[in-house]
């Protein structure tokens, strides 16, 4: 089926990077997962067009780069500075690609979303993908997207689920195994290694890095957003709890929620063959835009995406 002209666009944009940008890939067919995402949201937007869009979180401004489509004016916002703990690339990524793609109406503006500085009542849209689950205090930062926020404007926020913890446990497993191993392979082999340096004594096997960071929260993977632990996620990570959450920050009205990624390939060979499981998604997406809007599916998918309206009575 041909593109639309703006399906056109985005797959420009994902295009170019992959071919030209893929020194800043966060991970293998990172590009090509998140331009898929971005057209199954697309699918779910009530509208296509919008005056002024904020996005929480931009990271390296991939997806700030799609939202330049859909508006006349993107105000991106993330950490300044690298931050591991919140997967945070810093700002200067984003700026980077945004110089190669040439993109003119996107503001890179450094800020915490528990502070945002901007007036009351700014943008028609605010965007938040996995951003929440990072945020130490949601409650705050909800406030402030709704205060932010036009009468009528919309928060499109997008969350894993507990069912993305749950495939967690497997890579979780599957990593540690693939690192075991390197690291079995890499002692078996440094004696050899070693044995042919002409100097012997001038051998320095550097000593293998060790997965202590992540055994410590044996027998569980570590947590991926602001959580201590991960049972945590698993608990307070379903779809319900999340809209939830969300309602009892702040007087949003929820329009739709639903999810985006059902099929378990994606997820299960997401940290063996990534390449393998975006593609195997690539052949679902739209089956799986389609079921996640059941009531009965939405809490088997990875994500949920929901999307709220701030009343136009407070005009």
């Amino acid at each position: 089926m041909a593109k639309t002209p703006l399906e056109e666009e985005i797959f420009q944009i994902y295009n170019y990077c992959r071919v030209n940008c893929s020194i800043n890939e966060r991970w293998p067919s990172y590009y090509r997962r998140r331009y898929l995402e971005f057209r199954s949201y697309l699918d779910l937007l009530p509208t296509k067009q919008f005056d002024t869009v904020l996005e929480l979180g931009c990271g390296i401004g991939y997806q700030s780069a799609f939202l330049s489509k859909i508006s006349t004016k993107v105000i991106a916002t993330d950490l300044e500075e690298e931050d591991l703990a919140t997967h945070a690339p810093g700002m200067k990524k984003a700026k980077s690609l945004h110089d190669q793609l040439n993109i003119k109406n996107v503001e890179l503006i450094p800020c915490s979303a528990e502070e945002l500085p901007f007036a009351d009542q700014s943008f028609d849209m605010v965007y938040s993908s996995h951003v929440l689950e990072h945020i130490p205090d949601r409650s705050k930062a909800l406030k402030e997207i709704y205060r932010v926020l036009k009468p009528g404007g919309i928060h499109f926020c997008v969350v894993p689920t507990t069912m993305e913890k749950i495939y967690a446990f497997f890579n979780f497993y599957t990593y540690l195994l693939g690192r075991s191993l390197f690291h079995l392979f890499q002692k078996i082999k440094a004696p050899f290694q070693a044995k042919k340096k002409l100097n012997s004594s001038n051998v320095n096997v550097k000593p293998v890095n060790s997965n202590t960071s992540l055994l410590k929260y044996f027998p569980f993977p570590p947590p991926h957003g602001e959580s201590s632990h991960y049972l945590q996620e698993l608990i307070n990570w379903t779809p319900r709890k999340w809209s939830k959450c969300i309602i009892d920050a702040a007087p949003f009205v929820l329009i739709s929620q639903s999810t985006t990624q059902l099929n378990p390939l994606l997820s299960l060979l997401g940290g063996i063959l990534p390449k393998l499981g975006t593609a195997c998604h690539a052949i679902s997406r739209v089956a799986e835009l389609t079921l996640g809007k059941w009531p009965v599916l939405n809490s088997l998918g990875v994500n949920t995406v929901m999307i709220f309206k701030k009343s136009k009575e407070e005009a």
